[in-house]
């Protein structure tokens, strides 16, 4: 008996396959599959009553997400992902034979293998609903498509079209991939069944599939100039070589993926098929042993261990069905729509009818786009907006199961929200602050049932950002930290359990980060050095730059906050001050570090003489640093900070500070994240780096955390040691 393919052949001559995995929760293609796939080919090819084939799944949501990543992570070796490409390249081109119609029902997620599987289906049909997404993400895990896809996609959508969806990983909903031709048509959810039997029944006496295929669908005509050069081969050598500049410019060197994946898909075009799946299935054994796909499919495998947290077993994910904000703010805007978009009937309060306009603005541009884009359909933009209801008072917070705070960082205006919400709503609906800075003890101390309390910081913008920091304090209680965990993992984003403390993790491990290029700027003779090592490493954005994004005075204020809680370390530098002064001639930022008005980035206008300034206060003579002292100087303390969260207690495991990380601050994923890092370079040399440079900045001595990890190169004695009640 089949474990994934689970036929079904009755009298009309149509055999009808759900897709459901046995003892998954979703459908993913293991070499096991495959094999069984092939065998079913094998019965449909030699049994003439089967006139036609339909595939559907048989799991809400999910037609068919992929390779069995859990089969690919033991793939290392070249030899083994080779023989695995070539095993799903054989059995689909099988498929893809049969002279019978084959149909490929897809409703939900859609995506890498289990497109290059549909793709190998004569006809395609997608429901509407929003969970059905198409694409190959294949680089987003360091890899490229394996299974045929960088042969199939530009037959099926032009090779113009299959570029950017193959080296970006980009998905696309039903309707867009109608419009690129990747699919046959589109229908409701109910209208699937009946419209799969009425391809096979119109189509199944015809001699050409394919010509009966056109009269049977009405595709849309793309543009003329799109027509005419879809086949000109000037015209995709042009994007050929504007792609591998994008690339070089996008990954800087760092991601091999797209730019293996371009040369696959340049020297395949116009060759044999068996010539373009050879030079993909040469490219998956090159990918296998790469240490950066080791490193993004760790990631991957990180990131759905979060999602299975088992503090949220027995937690029903739609608890939530009503739900409160406070504040209108870009914050407080962004997460109300997160909420509307997940059916959550949702309150957006502010204390001026102005100031909640301007929410439901910004709220109403946001669907806009996702409309222009295609990521939406007209009906789903009327659900989520119907789903708001902006108010100035508390009218319905009594119904609230949610309640989430996001008002300015101001403790006593915090605590006074909280105070009028304890009034305003049940004794069990859960409380939530989205404050990156305060803590939330302080906040939650003079609020009845405290325990309901829970901290949820969501990162800016909140629409984009996969990381939810779900902060617990000492009076949290289970029910309530899961229940939170559980809401995070409805609004799809990546949730990691943080104890309550300044800056929680994220923040706290930016602040010496920051703090040091402050430092930097002083003693470097040119500070967009500091700007280009970096984004060298793999940093999405220099440090100034990223002052610049949250603000000078806010990143000001941050790191005082940060020094007051931990003293001496994170001393801010003397520019800090200064520039907050400078900053601020009306109550906001109008100073910049990094100019980027022209077509190369500069450093501000105003910094040089300030600098200047400082540096003969302080006596300072600027050098020449090398890149690999300021990338030590800016990383390295990171790694000691989150040494010490481990000691903290702050989390649970290097592993959640890796993916906390990488998808909150944008840590160099294809190094696996500050921890993992540490590992690789040798934490004892971090160690014997920080204590040289501690000679001359005393702020960057290691602690006895990161000194105990480096006797074995290992965070878990940290832990150990905490759990055994030793004192590191």
């Amino acid at each position: 008996m089949s474990e994934t393919w689970h036929a079904d052949q009755r009298g009309d001559g149509i055999l009808r396959v759900t897709i459901d995995r046995v003892g998954e929760s979703v459908n993913s293609l293991s070499s096991e599959s495959l094999e069984e796939l092939r065998e079913l080919v094998a019965r449909v090819r030699g049994d003439s009553a089967i006139s036609g084939l339909i595939f559907r799944s048989g799991k809400p949501g999910n037609f068919v997400a992929g390779a069995d990543l859990k089969e690919l992570r033991t793939l290392t070796n070249r030899v083994d992902a080779y023989e695995t490409s070539r095993l799903g390249q054989k059995v689909f081109d099988e498929l893809e034979a049969l002279p019978i119609p084959t149909v490929a029902l897809i409703s939900g997620a859609c995506l890498g293998g289990g497109l290059e599987f549909a793709m190998a289906c004569r006809y395609r049909v997608a429901d509407s609903g929003p969970k059905t997404l198409l694409g190959l993400p294949e680089v987003q895990l360091g890899l490229i498509p394996g299974w045929g896809g960088t042969m199939r996609l530009p037959g099926l959508v032009g090779f113009l079209d299959a570029l950017p969806m193959i080296l970006t990983g980009r998905k696309l909903n039903a309707y867009q991939a109608r419009s690129r031709g990747l699919i046959h048509d589109v229908v409701s959810p109910e209208a699937m069944e009946s419209v799969g039997e009425q391809v096979v029944t119109a189509l199944r006496d015809q001699a050409d599939l394919t010509a009966a295929a056109a009269n049977l669908f009405r595709r849309r005509r793309k543009p003329l100039l799109k027509r005419l050069f879809a086949d000109s081969g000037l015209v995709h050598t042009y994007a050929i070589r504007r792609a591998r500049k994008q690339i070089a410019s996008t990954t800087r060197g760092h991601y091999p993926a797209p730019l293996r994946a371009l040369e696959v898909l340049a020297e395949g075009r116009g060759r044999s098929a068996s010539v373009a799946l050879q030079l993909e299935s040469d490219a998956i054994a090159d990918m296998a042993e790469h240490s950066v796909t080791t490193e993004t499919v760790r990631l991957f495998f990180l990131q759905e261990d979060a999602k299975k947290s088992p503090t949220m077993a027995g937690v029903d994910a739609q608890a939530v069905r009503q739900a409160g904000v406070i504040g209108a703010g870009a914050m407080g805007a962004g997460i109300a729509l997160l909420l509307a978009r997940k059916g959550i009937h949702t309150r957006l309060r502010d204390l001026e009818p102005e100031f909640v306009g301007r929410g439901m603005e910004s709220i109403h541009a946001l669907v806009r786009r996702d409309l222009q884009r295609r990521r939406i359909t007209h009906v789903e933009a009327t659900n989520t907006l119907d789903c708001i209801s902006p108010t100035t008072d508390y009218t319905g917070f009594k119904g609230a199961d949610l309640v989430i705070e996001a008002v300015l960082e101001d403790m006593d205006i915090k605590k006074e929200v909280f105070a009028e919400l304890a009034a305003r709503t049940r004794p069990e609906t859960l409380l939530a602050t989205n404050t990156s800075s305060l803590l939330v003890g302080d906040i939650a101390r003079d609020v009845p049932n405290p325990e309901r309390v829970v901290g949820l910081h969501f990162f800016n913008p909140p629409h984009r950002m996969p990381l939810v920091e779900v902060i617990r304090t000492e009076q949290t209680s289970p029910e309530a930290l899961a229940k939170a965990l559980a809401l995070v993992k409805r609004l799809g984003k990546t949730g990691v359990i943080v104890g309550d403390c300044a800056g929680f993790l994220v923040n706290r491990l930016l602040a010496p980060y920051m703090n040091e290029a402050g430092y930097l700027l002083l003693e470097s003779d040119d500070a967009l050095e500091i700007e280009r090592a970096a984004v060298g490493f793999g940093m999405p954005m220099g440090p100034l730059e990223l002052t610049d994004l949250v603000g000078v005075s806010v990143a000001r204020h941050a790191i005082g906050n940060m020094y007051e809680a931990y003293g001496d370390r994170m001393r801010p530098a003397p520019i800090w001050d200064r520039l907050r002064q400078m900053a601020r001639p009306e109550g906001r930022d109008t100073l910049q570090l990094v100019d980027k008005t022209g077509r190369r980035k500069t450093i501000g206008q105003m910094v040089p003489g300030l600098v200047n300034r400082l540096r003969l206060d302080a006596s300072i003579t600027p050098r020449a640093l090398t890149r690999e002292e300021i990338v030590q100087r800016l990383i390295y303390p990171i790694i000691n900070e989150a040494a010490l969260c481990l000691q903290e207690q702050i989390v649970d495991s290097a592993d959640e500070i890796d993916l906390a990380m990488v998808f909150g601050a944008g840590f160099a994923p294809f190094r696996g994240g500050p921890m993992r890092f540490a590992r690789t370079t040798g934490i004892q040399a971090i160690v014997s780096q920080l204590d040289r440079y501690a000679g001359e900045h005393p702020r960057l001595a290691p602690g006895e955390p990161l000194r105990m990890a480096a006797r074995d190169n290992s965070f878990d004695s940290i832990r150990q040691c905490v759990s055994a009640g030793a004192v590191v």
